[in-house]
């Protein structure tokens, strides 16, 4: 099976590289050049997740969006994250990662455990108070990781189902009304929800040095420049997988692909 990736990070090259090993034959096109050494078909078109286009170009690329498309072979199945319908209608079949829940639960694991790394390397984590907003997959996948390291965790919540799965982990459930009261306590707030819970009066509450890591897509749990203002760095960790653990996530994403493919109808022959 033919495999063309086109851009994305170090985590498409962990994809091809595993790809590779499975048997796919892979080409990896980066620059304009290359668009016109393209055969007519592929059997798989990988385009950059969980973003493939930014500023109408490709991500990691100077190839412009106009001249993918202009280039681009017809494949059975497209993997990215493109819902440009012009793009879409050149493939049989379009995939997203999204769609795979196992995927998305390894991937939550990634994540809790880059964002985990990068604490580590201002001190240990044992006794520190750590505050994490929301409980999605990498929310719950922190909790457990920051709860066996001994940190004294607060979780707020929006239901009460997920404040009692919270403490069944091993965390100390706080109700999302009082988030300024909680992150006033924290030596590490990790926020996961993608909408601005943190307002000025929380972030000015928050203690001198305290460190914020951001996971969510924009808007964020905050205001970068107010929380500038007042003090508060926010380090805002986009794409932690692909930077933290590109190989293992690249392999994510191709396992979730061969899935996808094997749950696909096969073609009947012509008579």
């Amino acid at each position: 099976m033919l495999l063309i990736a086109f851009g994305g990070d170090l985590r498409m090259n962990g994809m091809l590289h595993a790809a590779e090993k499975a048997g796919f034959s892979c080409m990896h096109v980066r620059r304009r050049e290359e668009l016109d050494n393209l055969p007519e078909r592929a059997d798989v078109i990988a385009l950059p997740w969980p973003r493939s286009f930014s500023g109408g170009m490709l991500e990691n690329t100077q190839i412009k969006q106009e001249e993918l498309l202009d280039a681009l072979p017809h494949c059975s199945v497209l993997i990215g994250a493109q819902a440009d319908e012009r793009i879409a209608a050149r493939a049989d079949a379009v995939f997203s990662p999204a769609q795979d829940e196992t995927f998305l639960a390894e991937n939550a694991k990634l994540t809790a455990e880059g964002a985990v790394a990068a604490l580590m390397g201002s001190g240990a984590l044992m006794g520190k108070s750590c505050l994490i907003t929301g409980f999605g997959r990498i929310a719950q996948a922190l909790t457990q990781r920051l709860c066996a390291m001994e940190a004294f965790v607060m979780v707020c919540a929006r239901s009460e189902g997920q404040m009692q799965q919270a403490h069944r982990l091993g965390a100390h459930p706080v109700a999302i009304t009082q988030i300024a009261s909680a992150g006033a306590q924290a030596d590490i707030i990790i926020n996961t929800i993608p909408a601005r819970v943190f307002t000025g009066e929380a972030l000015a509450q928050m203690k001198p040095g305290a460190r914020f890591l951001e996971l969510a897509s924009p808007p964020y749990g905050a205001d970068p420049e107010q929380a500038a203002r007042l003090g508060v760095s926010m380090e805002i960790m986009g794409g932690v997988p692909g930077k933290y653990a590109p190989e293992e996530a690249g392999a994510a994403m191709l396992r979730a692909l061969e899935r996808f493919i094997r749950r696909m109808p096969e073609k009947k022959e012509d008579a």
